[in-house]
Formats: structure tokens, sequence, C-alpha cells
């Protein structure tokens, strides 16, 4: 958890845009912020909600907390019951996981008592299943105007439409290299050309980028990865060498927001006891088809950054990654897309 503000890099636009929504107290009951994995968007969401809660922002809010008052200190030792966090447990985010963390969407229709508002952050929420998200719909027209919603998503188009389009819309965007190169070199310490790197393997996230820039190791898989695309042969072998460093990373976040230990979530994998444990495994071989696809994304924006490959040939990988996408066997698909190289 940041301890300021202004620790946040980057997304200029969508930090300008939330501040003019706080200075004129025109920020709606329900905020999506949207944008590719990587951008930061969970982060900033934690910003805006701890800005809106600021006991020192009360008179002229803006997008910073102070963290020494009563509801930053609660929040950051956990133990604000009035500020509730809600990610997917296993594929779907439902009713039962919210009653069970938060004993429901009850709360929702209370006025606070302890902060100014009550806060519902709700991340990678295009995993609230279609019953959960129609309880928030009626929520939304029932709640009082200090419970406010934020949810955060990098799949906007699988919310339920009546979500999307009632939600006050923050997009974050890719950034260009030459706007975010210096500013990962500063802070990861690294030279310019491996900044450079960094954030064209990245897409443009600094999120990504700040991790790529300290791990030689992994930018040189996205280029043995990128060799093999060109080359149309190894491909398989390669990804799944690129995917293993991707998932180490996305699994690692998903632990740390759990609260758990490695050896903790070993031990609910190999012996699941409860809806929660069998969930974690659901989740775990989710973020291994997620990391498959990073691992195609990131040598794909390398390629089009140093070696832009022939014509047809993007056309082809948005295939094979729509293929994985749909829970074709990983396997299979990939063979056929190296077999179609051939």
């Amino acid at each position: 958890m940041l301890e300021r503000a202004d620790q946040f890099r980057g997304q200029q636009q969508a930090i300008s845009l939330l501040n003019a929504y706080l200075a004129k107290r025109r920020l709606a009951g329900t905020l999506l912020i949207m944008g590719q994995r990587g951008l930061g968007k969970t982060t900033l969401a934690t910003i805006l909600a701890r800005a809106l809660v600021c006991e020192a922002n009360r008179e002229s809010p803006r997008l910073a907390f102070c963290g020494a008052c009563y509801a930053c200190r609660s929040i950051a030792r956990g133990e604000q019951p009035e500020y509730v966090t809600l990610r997917p447990r296993s594929q779907d985010i439902t009713v039962g996981q919210v009653e069970e963390e938060v004993g429901g969407f009850r709360s929702a229709l209370l006025h606070p008592t302890l902060l100014s508002h009550r806060i519902f952050l709700i991340d990678d929420a295009h995993h609230l299943n279609e019953t959960t998200s129609n309880q928030m719909l009626k929520l939304f027209e029932e709640a009082p105007e200090q419970t406010v919603f934020i949810l955060v998503t990098d799949r906007p188009e699988l919310l339920l439409p009546t979500i999307l389009s009632r939600g006050q819309k923050v997009r974050l965007l890719a950034e260009p290299v030459e706007r975010l190169a210096p500013v990962v070199a500063e802070d990861a310490s690294v030279a310019t050309e491996t900044a450079v790197e960094a954030v064209r393997m990245a897409g443009g996230r600094y999120v990504d980028a700040l991790a790529l820039a300290g791990d030689d190791s992994w930018r040189g898989n996205v280029k043995r990865l990128a060799g093999a695309l060109l080359a149309g042969r190894g491909i398989a072998h390669a990804a799944a060498d690129l995917a293993a460093l991707e998932l180490a990373a996305l699994w690692a976040k998903q632990l740390a927001d759990a609260g758990l230990s490695e050896d903790e979530a070993e031990h609910k994998l190999a012996k699941p006891k409860t809806e929660a444990d069998r969930g974690l495994k659901v989740r775990l071989n989710e973020l291994k088809r997620q990391a498959l696809l990073s691992a195609y994304d990131r040598a794909s924006w390398w390629l089009l950054a140093t070696a832009p490959p022939r014509p047809g040939f993007a056309e082809e990988l948005w295939q094979l990654k729509q293929r994985i996408s749909a829970n074709v066997d990983p396997a299979l698909a990939q063979a056929a897309f190296e077999l179609g190289l051939s």
C-alpha cells in the first residue's frame, strides 16, 4: 500500500479527471476504472478511495490522503469495516463469497458512521457473477449517496451492460515509450536502454515495465519467444518458459491479496477443505491461462517495436490468443499455430 498518493506514477490524464471530479464534488456513486492489466488501476482506485474518506481532504477534496487521520490509519491497518475490498477467490465473485467475507452488501444501505463515505472497492469486477451483479444493481438504486462503489476491470465487456452503462468511467491508457522510459530508468535504477526495452515489452504499462527492467532473465525470455515466433519453430517451449515467469508474478500478487504464504497456499491446493480452498485452485488455473496470454503479448509488442513480422502475422497471433482465451487446450492451440507458420 502506497504511503503517499504522489508515489503513483504516470496516468496524468486519469489523475486530472479524478481531481476534477473530486474538486467539483461530482464523483458518482458508481465508478468504473478500466484499462489493460499492469496500468495501475487497483492502485489508483485505492488512492481514490482513501482520498474520499481522508479527514484532511474534506474542505478541499483532491486525489491525496494524509496518512495520519483516523480514516487513513484504520484503512492502513486493515481494520476499517466501512472500507471493503473484494477480489475473486476463484472464477467468480459470488454472493456466498461476499456474505462470508463482509457479511453481504446489506451495509451498503446504511449511512456511514465512522467515515465520510462507505467504500466498496471491487477488484477484477468482471468476475462478478450474474446473481451478485444483479444484487449490486439494486443497491445502486437504493444506497445513500455516501456509499461509493469503485469497480476495477480490464475486461469491461464482461460486466453486465446495465452496470457498464450506469458507472462513471475512467480509462487508463498505455504510456508512450518516450514518456515512460525515463521514469522507469529512474525508479528501477537501470540504464535508459534497459528501461526502453522493458517499456516496449510491457506494452507501455508502468507496473510491468518496472518489474521487467529489474529482471534480465525475464526480458531474455521475451526475446527468445519473439525469435521463435519469427522462426516459426520452438514456439510452445519458449512460450512455456516465459509463461512460468509471468505466472510467478501473477501468483505472488494473488497470494499477497489473499494474505497467504506459499506454504499455506500449497497446503490448501493439496488438501482443499472449503469452497475458498477449491476456488484457489480454479483461480490458479485461470492465472496459468493469463500468464500464457501475457507471454504472447510481450513477445508481440517486442516484435512490433523491433522487427515487424510479415503481413497477416498479427491476425494469426490474435486468433491464437482468442483460442487460448476461449479455453481451447493451449497445447493444441499452439501446435496448430506453429503448423500454420511452417
